[in-house]
């Protein structure tokens, strides 16, 4: 599974080295926005933008669970 680095470029060059509390905060406001594409839009996507959302999703969640261990 790809990591959030690998799936979102700013993460990755800029956001990655701001203090611990901006980066919990980005992922989470990306979490909250990608479920929310996913939420209203489940009727119209198809199979692969959907995985990639939830890989999104998994990704975003696993890096603020790793930011808080430290």
């Amino acid at each position: 599974m790809p990591t959030f680095s690998e799936l979102d470029d700013l993460y990755k060059t800029t956001i990655s080295k701001l203090p611990i509390v901006d980066r919990i905060s980005y992922c989470n406001q990306r979490l909250d926005k990608v479920q929310y594409i996913l939420e209203k839009n489940k009727d119209i996507l198809d199979d692969d933008q959907k995985t990639r959302l939830r890989q999104m999703i998994r990704a975003a969640q696993n890096e603020v669970r790793k930011i808080n261990d430290g």
